[in-house]
């Protein structure tokens, strides 16, 4: 990373929540976050909700029965068994938790699995984020290498400001994310993925609390996701498929 970076990936900012980058990229991250509020925001909005690890470890909230005998050892007190039942118990509910709201279903297809990164999203993930016109560029080629598509045109669409683009991959495939903010600061993103089948006009489903709409042309998978509005979604996703 150069010095005084303000701009960073999703993958480079989860990688910095996991601890996996080194010193010098991670100090880049903390220093941008203490400047910038939108990288903060954006930190924030990645993160593994450790509101609920603490409140799952609470055993008023819980109220956990205590342990069977052949569990809790020789004459445990009270608040000893109840403190180790509700570890076993907080257990369960954060992997239940943690893991339903971060993962699709098995199966659910390459749109599910948006969806549930999508849900991640909030207004202040993306406001005030700005992507250097070169790097947006440069993201942009690549997708066109890839897909075929030019994507200039969907930088300016009415109702939709444009935030930042960026390639990532979903089982080993390229998968294009262009992110932008409704009018109403509703977090949009629209994602193009290589697909087999045959070409297929729009579809709306419903995610995560989040409206969807997908299309299949020339082998490429379009997806429109964000806010709860269908109609919206749907008028959006129309003013993008025009100029694609």
């Amino acid at each position: 990373m150069s010095e005084n970076r303000t701009s960073f990936s999703d993958e480079e900012l989860t990688a910095f929540l996991d601890g996996e980058l080194d010193k010098q990229e991670a100090a880049q991250i903390k220093a941008a976050a203490k400047s910038d509020g939108a990288v903060a925001a954006r930190l924030d909005a990645l993160a593994v909700p450790m509101k609920l690890l603490k409140l799952s470890m609470n055993p008023a909230v819980l109220d956990a029965p205590a342990l069977p005998a052949h569990l809790a050892g020789a004459a445990p007190s009270p608040s000893r068994g109840i403190w180790v039942a509700s570890a076993i118990a907080a257990s369960f509910v954060i992997g239940v938790a943690v893991t339903n709201f971060m993962r699709p279903a098995p199966n659910t297809g390459w749109i599910a699995t948006i969806a549930s990164y999508q849900a991640l999203y909030v207004t202040e993930t993306l406001d005030g984020a700005t992507q250097p016109s070169a790097e947006t560029a440069q993201v942009l080629a690549r997708a066109q290498d890839t897909f075929g598509v030019d994507l200039s045109e969907a930088l300016s669409v009415a109702g939709l400001d444009f935030k930042r683009a960026q390639m990532l991959g979903l089982n080993g495939s390229p998968l294009l994310q262009v992110a932008y903010l409704a009018e109403d600061g509703t977090p949009m993103a629209l994602c193009l993925k290589s697909v087999s089948g045959p070409d297929r006009g729009p579809k709306t489903t419903v995610m995560f609390d989040m409206a969807g709409v997908s299309w299949v042309e020339n082998g490429i998978g379009f997806l429109l996701i964000g806010g709860g509005d269908t109609a919206k979604t749907e008028a959006l996703s129309s003013g993008l498929a025009a100029v694609l």
